[in-house]
């Protein structure tokens, strides 16, 4: 029986390879949760990617607010 969620052969625009290296544990992670899913590690990439929430920097919102942006450091000599 065929994957609810699998892509169509020839149904991507323009595929690119991820090249980058992350942590070994991390990827792993997010392979299981894909599984759990039911998605490819790739279709659940580009699922995560296509519904992101974003704030109103334009970056989501669990990435941390740096509240130093623009000021110079007072505590190194």
């Amino acid at each position: 029986m065929r994957n609810p969620h699998a892509r169509a052969r020839g149904a991507l625009k323009d595929p690119k390879p991820l090249g980058w290296k992350v942590e070994s544990k991390n990827k792993d992670y997010f392979a299981a949760l894909a599984e759990k899913s039911g998605y490819s590690a790739a279709a659940f990439f580009d699922l995560m990617i296509d519904t992101l929430e974003l704030d109103d920097r334009g970056v989501p919102s669990w990435v941390p607010i740096d509240d130093n942006k623009g000021q110079l450091p007072i505590d190194k000599p």
